[in-house]
């Protein structure tokens, strides 16, 4: 196809996705860092600022994590500005480039009056809107992972090597992901040739190469350097690696449902799992290269996470998220009636949106990272702290919790190196609480409710804070 014809048929279905996108960065520009962005984004990135990449390796109580995303902000600060737009404005060639690839795989297995529609369902998922309104890694991780997928189906191995080797120095995920892109790449090509001798995996193999020796070369360097690999017991995340018990084993695999099914997406699953159903004598290639591209993360992922303690979060299964509004849009088209069609859309569209305002009660922990719900929270919090200085209440007489902890410094990007201590209700005076949090238990929230006093309550959307004080205050 001519090139001018191919961006004829392909601007009318992706500026309006990338528009959405750019309105999304610019809303949010001067939101800080949240959640674990926190440390993987703005300490990651001001250690390597502040040192003028002197030095591949962070502090040992944040270690963990491999360079590559702090490095890339750190370059984007030196060029444009340590600031939170700055920030916000760097993710989005990733944004712009992840929908480029979400359309090259949308026009493969889509017929081209039913591509947007394919798009909808896939960027109107809570979580990717809700990862996309942050400066995290996960979309990288995310362009990352579609560019080896579309670097796969056409089948051009020097593209696929080269987003390999920058999976293998991301993040753990994205190097945990680069055994799904070769399972993934084996599946479809015993899926086309019906058999894999063994000279056709030594040269499905050769892309990975690259890789391998990079994020060997990389962990060597860091067992080097800190003596351990992966975690380590002493870090801000040691305690999340233990091995689950048997009853811990169980409770991951609901809470890996839950995350998959949460936040509207369920309607998404029922639609794909009931045509998978119905039209199960009938798939076709492209509806079998699907369930490989959707499956092989899914179960890859799931195969590593559910063993430990680590808390799993929803935005680990943004590439599920992805694959899953594809593989529902591309089995929509099968149905015989239209309306049919376009009303399964809409319902499964609505839902989508519906999880914005899916509300747990205070007891039940919420992926505040995962849906637009959190966004009222910066303000919140700017408002809070505006009112503990007019008050001229110390910030070290009030606990608070994650992702409350951090200074502004390290959330804003400011100069302010202040910070709320951990909370405990035995000696501090005053708590600062806000639903945002999750680290707060049943017995804390009733102990705060029948026992001390509202000083100062915010709120706004779906988001509240409250400052509570001891009663003889």
């Amino acid at each position: 196809m001519p090139q001018a014809s191919y961006l004829r048929q392909a601007l009318p279905v992706v500026l309006p996705i990338m528009g959405l996108l750019v309105g999304l960065t610019w809303y949010v520009k001067d939101n800080g860092f949240f959640w674990d962005s926190i440390l993987l984004a703005s300490k990651y990135g001001q250690w390597y600022y502040i040192t003028r990449f002197s030095t591949l390796f962070v502090p040992h109580e944040i270690a963990g994590y491999p360079p590559l995303f702090g490095m890339y902000l750190a370059a984007g600060w030196h060029l444009f500005g340590k600031t939170l737009p700055v920030s916000h404005f760097l993710m989005l060639p990733f944004l712009l480039g992840f929908v480029w690839q979400v359309y090259l795989l949308a026009r493969r297995f889509l017929p081209s009056s039913w591509i947007f529609a394919g798009m909808l369902l896939v960027f109107l998922d809570p979580t990717l809107l809700a990862q996309a309104a942050q400066v995290v890694p996960d979309i990288v991780l995310l362009f990352l992972y579609l560019v080896c997928l579309n670097a796969l189906l056409q089948h051009r191995p020097v593209l696929l090597a080269l987003a390999l080797v920058f999976m293998a120095i991301h993040t753990p995920r994205s190097q945990i992901l680069l055994s799904a892109v070769f399972f993934s790449q084996l599946l479809l090509f015993w899926l086309e040739n019906g058999r894999i001798s063994f000279s056709a995996l030594g040269k499905l193999m050769v892309p990975f190469l690259p890789a391998g020796v990079v994020l060997l070369v990389w962990l060597g360097f860091h067992y080097n350097h800190f003596g351990w690999v992966g975690f380590s017991r002493s870090s801000d995340w040691g305690q999340y690696a233990a091995f689950v018990t048997p009853k811990g084993f169980l409770q991951n695999a609901g809470i890996i449902l839950w995350r998959l099914l949460d936040f509207g997406r369920v309607a998404v699953w029922l639609t794909a799992g009931i045509l998978l159903w119905q039209f199960r004598q009938h798939y076709t290639l492209q509806t079998k290269q699907l369930l490989i591209l959707l499956l092989v993360p899914l179960f890859t992922l799931s195969v590593v996470l559910v063993w430990f303690t680590n808390p799993i979060g929803h935005r680990y299964w943004l590439v599920v998220y992805v694959l899953l509004g594809l593989l529902a849009a591309h089995l929509l088209q099968f149905l015989p009636r239209l309306k049919i069609r376009v009303g399964i859309l809409v319902l499964s569209l609505i839902s989508l949106v519906s999880g914005h305002f899916w509300v747990y009660p205070e007891g039940i922990a919420k992926g505040w990272d995962a849906t637009l719900a959190h966004l009222p929270y910066f303000n919140l919090r700017h408002q809070m702290l505006s009112y503990l200085d007019q008050k001229q209440i110390p910030w070290q007489e009030v606990g608070s919790d994650f992702p409350n902890l951090a200074s502004p410094a390290d959330t804003d990007l400011n100069q302010d190196q202040r910070r709320f201590p951990l909370k405990d209700l035995s000696t501090q005076p005053y708590i600062l609480y806000s639903n945002v949090f999750n680290g707060f238990t049943d017995q804390e929230l009733a102990y705060l409710q029948q026992h001390w006093r509202i000083v100062h309550e915010l709120k706004k959307g779906q988001v509240y804070m409250k400052l509570y004080a001891r009663p003889d205050r």
